[in-house]
C-alpha cells in the first residue's frame, strides 16, 4: 500500500476528521486505537485531550496532553489546550503556568495570551489579564476575540469609554460577531444610554435569534425606556428557547423573574448553578446568589 494511503487512512487521521466534525466519542475510540500500536505519538495524544475536553471529561483530558508532553516538551499546542483544559475545570492557577509555558516557547502567540487573560481575569487580577489581551491583540491585530475580551477587561475596571471603544475594534473586524454586540449592549444599559442598549442588541439578535442574552438586556432596556409591553414580549420570547448552557440558564431565569414567575426562575439558577462555565457571558455561583439576594428571585413565591 502507499505511504499516502496508508497515512489517508489510519485511525489518527480518521478520528482528527471525526473531531471536527464534532464526532468526539467516535473519534476518541479511533485514537485509543491508534495508540494502542503507537504509544510514542505526541500528536495523538494531545487530539485524544481535545476529544476529551470537548466530551466535558477535563481531568482525563489533562492527562491525555500530559502524555504529550512527555514525549514532546515543547508541544506549544498541547500547553495552551491543557490549560484551557484546567480552565475548564477552575483550576486557574495552574492553567496560566500551562499558557505560560506555551508562550515561552512562542512569545507572540495571540491565542495563547488571550487565554492568559481569561484565567487572570476568573481570578480578578484585571490589569494583568487587560495586559495579556493588550499582548494578544498586539500580535494580531485582527483578533477579534481578543479586542471583545480586552473590552471586558476594561468594563470590569471601570473604564467604560476604551471598553466600548475595544467592542467597537472587534466589530470592525467581525461584523457578525454576536457576543461583541451583546456585550456592548450590556454596557451602554449599565451606562444609561438605552436606545443605543437596543440597538446593539437588535444587531446581535439579527445574527442568532436565540441568543438569550441579548433579548434579556432588549427587554431591560424597553422597560427602563418605559415600553413595558416590548419588554414584556422580549423575555417572554427568551423563555421559548431551548436551554442547555449555564448563561441560558441564567438569563431565562432573570426573564422569568421579571414576569412574575420566581419559582420557575428559582428552577432555573439551580440549573445555572449545574452548568459548568464555558464561555464570557456565564455567571459565576457569586453573580447568581446576589442576583437571589437582591430579590431578582424570591424564593417561595409562584
Amino acid at each position: 500500500m502507499p505511504l499516502f494511503d496508508f497515512l489517508r487512512k489510519s485511525d489518527f487521521n480518521k478520528g482528527v476528521e471525526l473531531s471536527l466534525a464534532g464526532r468526539y466519542d467516535e473519534a476518541l475510540a479511533l485514537f485509543d486505537r491508534s495508540l494502542a500500536r503507537h504509544p510514542g505519538h505526541a500528536d495523538t495524544w494531545h487530539n485524544r485531550g481535545a476529544a476529551l475536553s470537548n466530551l466535558g471529561r477535563h481531568t482525563d483530558a489533562i492527562e491525555s496532553y500530559d502524555m504529550a508532553l512527555t514525549l514532546e516538551p515543547g508541544h506549544c499546542p498541547a500547553w495552551i489546550n491543557r490549560g484551557n483544559a484546567l480552565e475548564a475545570a477552575g483550576r486557574h492557577e495552574e492553567a496560566i503556568e500551562s499558557y505560560d509555558r506555551a508562550l515561552a516557547i512562542n512569545p507572540k502567540h495571540a491565542g495563547a495570551w488571550n487565554d492568559r487573560g481569561l484565567a487572570l481575569g476568573a481570578l480578578g487580577r484585571y490589569d494583568e489579564a487587560l495586559d495579556a489581551f493588550d499582548q494578544a491583540v498586539h500580535h494580531d491585530a485582527g483578533f477579534a476575540l481578543g479586542w471583545t475580551n480586552r473590552g471586558h477587561a476594561l468594563e470590569l475596571m471601570g473604564r467604560h469609554e476604551e471598553a466600548l471603544d475595544s467592542y467597537d475594534r472587534a466589530l470592525a473586524i467581525e461584523t457578525r460577531y454576536v457576543d461583541a454586540w451583546s456585550l456592548r449592549g450590556a454596557l451602554l444599559y449599565a451606562l444609561g444610554r438605552y436606545e443605543e442598549a437596543v440597538e446593539s442588541c437588535d444587531r446581535a439578535i439579527a445574527i442568532y435569534p436565540e441568543f438569550c442574552h441579548a433579548w434579556y438586556l432588549r427587554g431591560s432596556a424597553l422597560d427602563a425606556l418605559g415600553k413595558h409591553a416590548e419588554a414584556i414580549e422580549s423575555w417572554e420570547k427568551l423563555i421559548t428557547f431551548d436551554t442547555a448552557a449555564r448563561f441560558q440558564w441564567y438569563y431565562r431565569g432573570l426573564a422569568l423573574a421579571r414576569l412574575g414567575r420566581y419559582v420557575e426562575a428559582g428552577q432555573a439558577y439551580e440549573k445555572a448553578r449545574e452548568s459548568p462555565r464555558l464561555c464570557i457571558l456565564d455567571p459565576g455561583d457569586e453573580e447568581i446568589r446576589e442576583a437571589e439576594e437582591r430579590g431578582v428571585i424570591r424564593k417561595g413565591e409562584s
